[in-house]
């Protein structure tokens, strides 16, 4: 993006129009004069003072502003270094101003060459090397030690994505319609999710995303402005879309139009996720991790009606698969357009709402709402808020039954038998509904195959060969002392010498 001081727009009534760089061979000249004058080992003021040759040269061809915005591109991508010195700077200065203060009494001029000898010679250099360590350190001395990797047409391309950037960074709104393929659709609804734009999307023989723009944010328009501008990137790298937004400039709003027949004109762009997280996200997944549930950033886009929205996470636990979606800012009338999407969403929901934001009507949405303080999440709060949505949605689940358990067999394998209903082991013993089975361990055996089983022997060694005679798993025998109401005590680390004593003991 560029400084709004240089935006180069034209203005024909109602409408706004870009003064594209279309890469004419005078835009190409002075590109490539840029370029050359961004050569490593340069200092960062020769640069520059061979940059303002350039402007005053091509000024009345293309004007300051195109020869500066490219320069500042060209600036912000090349790598700079202070040059390489025996001395710290700024323990140069700390001695020469102490000679200067001590000797001389403060600013000094004609005295100004003794001083500098006095200093080298304590510091163990050259005066003519003191010189030039004493400001290394500044801007203007930094040397050029990477140029950034631009050709003139890939510096023009990058230019009107800066210009486009820059364009929308005072919109009041945006839309894009785009008829691109899925997997360029879900990269990109992504991309605008983890922006933290405002946005509604409404999916048809194409879709339609429409974005609250920078200038429509009561706060933190910067904040929001460069956020937006990171989306333009690969709003532009699609096969196909359209973009029309109202800019406010000057008090006056004007309208802006761009299609991907325009697409030539910027650089494609490598769909990389931006690295745009909150903490209080970051905070609810590592909670949630905590406490047995496996999180999904940014899932599938689940429908709301004739819209589509994507939560910020699906959390699962076994079969329970529950959407999260934390408010962040939003202002009143996206508040009210969001409330309106996740009412229509039928899949369960958490909404996580911030007091302190513009978010408090969320709190009638018929979904699970949970209002934080601030921007921290309460652990404990959350973790009871998880738990009884968990407990709630297994109560509506259906019981698991003798009659389906008789189907699969006498003695079940917990593990093959919670894999095979998509159901944690918690989940299990929450939703089993039997006078059949009885849990003994890692089994679930039926009640009937241990009705032989009323004096058990007196060691845990010689009940484990009783139960492996009786096709019974060896597992289960200090389950089964204890469930039969027999004691069991320990007569060192292996359970084998342990003593069963008969009830009551």
């Amino acid at each position: 993006m560029l400084p709004t001081q240089l935006l180069r727009v034209r203005v024909r009534g109602s409408k706004l129009y870009p003064m594209w760089a279309r890469g004419t061979d005078l835009e190409l000249e002075v590109a490539e004069r840029l370029i050359s004058a961004f050569e490593e080992g340069k200092t960062l003021k020769q640069v520059h003072e061979e940059v303002e040759e350039i402007e005053h040269a091509y000024e009345s061809a293309v004007g300051f502003k195109f020869v500066r915005g490219l320069s500042l591109l060209l600036e912000r991508e090349s790598q700079l270094e202070s040059p390489s010195v025996s001395v710290e700077p700024s323990k140069a200065r700390e001695v020469v101003f102490r000679i200067v203060n001590e000797r001389y009494g403060g600013f000094v001029t004609d005295e100004r060459e003794e001083a500098i000898r006095l200093a080298a010679l304590e510091l163990g250099v050259t005066p003519e090397e003191l010189e030039r360590i004493l400001w290394s350190d500044s801007e203007e001395n930094l040397l050029l030690s990477k140029a950034a990797d631009y050709d003139p047409p890939s510096l023009l391309r990058r230019y009107n994505l800066s210009l486009l950037q820059t364009v929308l960074f005072r919109a009041l709104r945006m839309t894009v319609r785009t008829s691109a393929s899925g997997s360029e659709l879900k990269r990109f609804l992504k991309v605008v999710k983890r922006l933290g734009l405002m946005y509604i999307a409404e999916k048809s023989d194409s879709l339609e995303l429409r974005v609250d723009g920078p200038a429509s944010v009561l706060k933190m328009t910067t904040k929001y402005g460069v956020s937006l501008a990171k989306s333009i990137p690969y709003v532009v790298s699609m096969s196909d879309w359209y973009i029309s937004a109202d800019i406010l400039r000057k008090r006056k709003t004007l309208h802006f139009t761009l299609s991907s027949s325009s697409k030539g004109l910027f650089p494609e762009c490598q769909w990389e996720e931006p690295l745009y997280d909150s903490s209080l996200e970051r905070s609810f997944s590592s909670i949630a991790g905590s406490a047995g549930w496996t999180v999904i950033r940014e899932p599938e886009p689940l429908l709301a009606g004739n819209s589509i929205i994507i939560p910020d996470f699906l959390i699962r636990k076994g079969s329970i698969k529950v959407y999260v979606e934390v408010m962040g800012f939003w202002t009143p009338d996206y508040v009210e357009r969001k409330i309106r999407k996740i009412s229509e969403v039928r899949e369960p929901m958490l909404i996580l709402v911030r007091k302190d934001l513009l978010c408090s009507k969320a709190m009638r949405l018929p979904k699970e709402v949970m209002a934080m303080e601030g921007s921290k999440m309460d652990k404990v709060s959350l973790l009871r808020e998880l738990e009884r949505i968990e407990r709630r949605i297994l109560r509506e689940s259906r019981k698991i039954s003798d009659q389906e358990l008789l189907k699969r067999g006498d003695i079940l394998a917990i593990e093959e038998l919670t894999e095979d209903l998509g159901l944690t082991r918690e989940q299990l013993r929450e939703l089993l509904d039997s006078r059949e089975y009885v849990l003994l361990g890692d089994y679930l055996v039926r009640k009937s195959s241990l009705e032989r089983l009323r004096d058990l022997p007196r060691s845990v060694r010689d009940l484990k060969d009783l139960l492996r005679r009786m096709g019974l798993p060896a597992e289960i025998a200090i389950p089964l002392a204890n469930y039969l109401g027999y004691e069991v005590v320990w007569r060192g680390l292996d359970e084998d010498d342990a003593e069963i004593r008969g009830r009551g003991a």
